[in-house]
């Protein structure tokens, strides 16, 4: 495939499942020929995504900072195009799909695709432009919003990086006081209220209080504005035990050492994904108080189809999920036997070359079939709802 010019919208520069996604791939892009260009509109605080890409090669321009208005970001998006000859946008996620659809993708003259990656459709995306789902249970969803040019790729995972024994985890077990005869319960995520991230993370620490298992330490690794509940609950946990059960050390900029260490990972999304890349035995995290060990059987397709997550019946009650890590801790051979399992299924499915020449074929499909402005209009109405009190489709035709 001849090589193309594509610029990167990331939607921001969290160490977030869909922007390592985005960088995974422009770097697997790059290597194969293309020309990839990474945006994202700036942080209050430290961007590490800016440095992770760079470990890679990559240059992220980063425009502003959070209050930044929009018409100014898109300006600096429209620069860069220019600049760099952009063939089209690849935004991820909606805000980054908003600003390339009024930026370089205004009156269609540069196409545009959106990937989105999350478990619920949300409301703002351009119907008439390409969209990507990440989880097969959204495409009826994204159906019934009147999107006309869906695609499924799922999520991918470096299986190159992330696998056993590239990382040493030794030295994050002891970072922690975690002694070798102590079991390590990992969760790696943005620690954010939505999306049910932290209510899996407080779940699971209630689990251990449960528990009362002195072999058992779990550590959440992850920043965001749910850290400080999250340590309150772990002190809590702490107190009750009379011992360190519950850490909330922090995000690391690299996490492979924490996948590396732990002997049982839990979470949901990519994270999941990557615990099984790291041969780890996984239980899935999910809305309403869902848990389940991903192993084989009925369970596998619907965690495949909605990228590791799942739906509970909102009790919440941590004992369920105390049974199944005690289930696991209790029995090694079988969390290497599934760990083994899981490494496999990841590397089937998931790959991140697959997932890249997905992604190729998707960008040479549309650059064949340019939008023009009549389709990029058929949206202007309901995209402009989301971005002012009131319509006014005729001041953004030539704005």
């Amino acid at each position: 495939m001849r090589p193309v010019r594509v610029l990167v919208h990331l939607n921001n520069l969290a160490l977030g499942g869909a922007q390592l996604n985005a960088v995974d791939i422009a770097r697997t892009l790059r290597n194969r020929g293309h020309d990839p260009v990474l945006f994202a509109q700036g942080v209050d605080g430290p961007a590490p995504l800016v440095d992770v890409a760079a470990d890679h090669g990559l240059h992220i321009t980063v425009a502003g900072g959070p209050d930044t208005p929009h018409r100014e970001v898109r300006r600096q998006l429209q620069k860069l195009a220019d600049e760099h000859g952009s063939e089209l946008v690849h935004a991820w996620e909606v805000r980054a799909a908003r600003n390339a659809y009024f930026g370089p993708g205004r009156m269609g003259r540069m196409p545009v695709v959106t990937t989105f990656y999350g478990i619920r459709m949300l409301r703002g995306l351009p119907r008439h432009q390409p969209l990507v789902l990440g989880l097969g249970a959204l495409m009826d969803e994204g159906r019934t919003f009147g999107h006309q040019d869906l695609r499924l790729i799922e999520p991918p995972v470096n299986t190159g990086t992330d696998a056993p024994g590239v990382v040493d985890g030794s030295a994050f077990r002891e970072e922690l006081g975690v002694r070798h005869d102590e079991l390590l319960l990992c969760i790696v995520t943005r620690l954010v209220p939505d999306l049910e991230k932290d209510a899996g993370a407080a779940l699971t620490a209630e689990a251990v209080r449960h528990l009362d298992d002195p072999r058992i330490r779990l550590a959440i690794v992850g920043e965001g504005p749910s850290r400080e509940r999250l340590r309150t609950i772990a002190a809590s946990v702490n107190r009750d035990l009379g011992r360190e059960a519950v850490l909330v050390p922090g995000q690391l900029a690299d996490p492979r050492p924490a996948y590396q260490a732990a002997d049982l990972v839990l979470g949901m999304g990519g994270s999941a994904l990557r615990g099984l890349a790291f041969g780890k035995p996984v239980i899935v995290h999910g809305a309403d108080g869902y848990t389940a060990i991903h192993q084989p059987g009925p369970l596998v397709e619907p965690h495949a189809s909605r990228c590791m997550y799942g739906f509970g019946d909102g009790s919440r009650d941590p004992r369920p999920l105390a049974e199944q890590i005690r289930v696991l801790l209790d029995d090694p051979d079988r969390r290497a036997e599934l760990g083994s399992w899981g490494r496999g299924w990841v590397v089937d499915r998931f790959s991140l070359e697959s997932v890249a020449t997905a992604f190729e074929q998707v960008y040479h499909e549309v650059l064949g079939a340019p939008p023009g402005p009549a389709r990029w209009l058929l949206d202007l109405e309901q995209m402009s709802r989301f971005e002012f009190t009131k319509p006014v489709a005729l001041r953004l035709i030539g704005r």
